[in-house]
């Protein structure tokens, strides 16, 4: 969990790394899991914010959005994190207000017994005008201290009396410093965690109320919360609704989209990688000190394998030096033993093998006909269908883009919700108008087909094709774009199309306004491909 956090758990403000990483984990527990225990650490400066975070994080719709949801948790958690931060921070702006009385406290701590008269008037001075103690507190060790230094006094006993006395006074008076101190800094917090909760709170209802207009894309709260910072409360949102309601209606237009997906799937991609290999090769190892067999005789200096022969040049003394001679020059006549030993060694070689690539699923180019001849029915059904593709491709995490056109063209990156979210409910708002031009919608998915993003992608067309046909040149792209496995579906929008035009698709499907089960009939007729 640590990883999550590890900008405030390193380089935090408050206390220590091991405390600034319990209260970074235990902030998001409280969140993800619905943990609402109190936290508790023991430091005066982490309780101080433990109170703030307990607080904070007892809102009932954060709890809610929060429960079970890892993204959204670790999002609000480090907004929690930086309002930590932020706060000490203000805190170590802002003048301290037991400054003054601490260093006081801390002269008179080091203040001995023959100083004490001319410290004791700036010590009480300071006290009275802060109300660290009442009138009779203050009447009390001054009497006491006195007595000390009065005459008559042992000295070996006024000296660790004092010092006792003292003691006892900066105890309690640095205890008034600490409560002071805490309640410096919890009104600072208090203050902080105000203006905190009054932009976290309202990004919290704002969220929720995205969720339920965008519940037809998403449910994933940790990316709609970035959104939340936007200016999406101005967009639309009931234009969503009408769509995800029309399509609710219209089950052809979603199994179309389905079906689309299906087909599109990335191909695999192998690479080729290298891996180490130990193989245990077995051989027999000879062990000569060992006398497992017999092979035959040799020279050697071996006194335990001497022939007989040799051993009766000892029994001679005038063949003695002979035995002294042979053995020095290891030429002593004995017998040869061996012994074999199965044993393995470990031999390391490369090998190559084939690795498969992980893809992510193919993207999609839409290309919709927003000209005058598609106002009406026409223009719903390709709206729908553009509807269904982006739910389908951010559901899927798969790219999308669309290229809308009439004489001119306009171009969206429909996956990015965050920048893209108002031109997507200003295309599903737009009527449509003006002619006909599909060659430069093609040019336009043809060039986002060389680039890194959409270099799989297939492109799919809604029209009703009602259009002058395609530039020689576009053609002679479609063909290479084929052959580098890019297939061109479209959706035709009536019965009055332009067929040389769709000759030029690999599928295609007709939407007959007077026939609604049409594109449902053509879906599952195709079912095989």
């Amino acid at each position: 969990m640590e990883n999550k956090f590890e900008r405030f758990t390193i380089f935090g403000n408050i206390s220590d790394k091991e405390k600034r990483s319990k209260i970074a984990n235990d902030t998001y527990n409280k969140l993800v899991k619905n943990d609402f225990n109190p936290l508790a650490l023991n430091s005066v400066e982490t309780e101080n914010f433990n109170c703030a975070i307990d607080q904070i994080t007892s809102n009932n719709t954060l709890k809610e959005l929060c429960d079970n949801d890892s993204i959204l948790s670790e999002k609000i958690t480090q907004e929690i994190l930086d309002f930590i931060n932020d706060t000490k921070f203000e805190m170590q702006k802002a003048e301290n207000p037991i400054g003054e009385e601490f260093i006081t406290c801390l002269n008179f701590k080091n203040t001995s017994i023959s100083n004490y008269t001319e410290s004791w008037s700036t010590v009480k001075e300071c006290i009275l005008k802060n109300s660290v103690f009442n009138h009779s507190e203050i009447q009390f060790y001054e009497r006491e201290l006195k007595k000390l230094i009065s005459p008559g006094q042992a000295n070996e006993d006024v000296e660790f009396k004092f010092d006792a006395l003292k003691e006892n006074l900066i105890e309690k008076w640095s205890a008034k410093l600490e409560l002071k101190q805490a309640s410096w800094e919890l009104k600072i917090i208090d203050e902080q965690r105000k203006i905190f909760c009054e932009e976290l709170y309202k990004r919290i209802e704002e969220l929720k109320k995205l969720r339920e207009a965008l519940q037809p894309f998403t449910n994933e709260l940790g990316r709609l919360w970035d959104m939340s910072k936007g200016h999406w409360q101005k967009a639309n949102f009931d234009i969503l609704k009408k769509y995800a309601e029309l399509l609710q209606r219209d089950q052809s237009v979603q199994e179309l989209a389905e079906m689309l997906g299906r087909m599109r799937q990335a191909e695999k991609e192998f690479e080729e990688e290298l891996f180490a290999s130990i193989q245990l090769k077995p051989e027999w190892k000879v062990e000569h000190a060992s006398k497992a067999d017999l092979i035959g005789i040799h020279e050697s200096d071996d006194l335990s394998s001497l022939l007989p022969s040799e051993v009766a040049l000892l029994a001679d003394n005038n063949l003695q030096s002979l035995f002294y001679k042979k053995f020095v020059e290891k030429k002593l006549q004995t017998f040869e033993y061996q012994a074999k030993v199965l044993s393995y060694s470990e031999e390391e070689f490369l090998d190559k093998r084939q690795k498969e690539k992980e893809e992510a699923k193919g993207p999609f180019i839409i290309c919709v006909d927003t000209s005058g001849s598609m106002h009406g029915t026409p223009e719903t059904v390709a709206k729908m269908l553009c509807f269904a593709i982006l739910k389908l491709a951010i559901r899927e995490n798969r790219k999308c883009y669309l290229i809308s056109f009439s004489t001119g063209i306009q171009t969206i990156n429909l996956t990015d919700l965050n920048n893209s979210l108002d031109k997507i409910i200003e295309f599903l708002s737009m009527s449509f108008h003006g002619g006909t031009d599909a060659s430069p919608a093609m040019n336009e998915a043809l060039r986002m087909l060389s680039t890194e993003d959409y270099k799989k992608a297939d492109v799919i067309m809604a029209s009703d094709f009602v259009m002058a046909g395609l530039t020689e040149n576009v053609k002679n792209q479609i063909l290479l774009a084929k052959e580098n496995k890019t297939k061109f579906h479209s959706l035709v929008i009536g019965n009055s199309q332009n067929k040389q035009v769709i000759e030029e698709f690999d599928n295609n499907w007709v939407y007959d306004s007077n026939n609604p089960y049409c594109v449902l009939t053509l879906v599952k007729n195709i079912g095989g491909i």
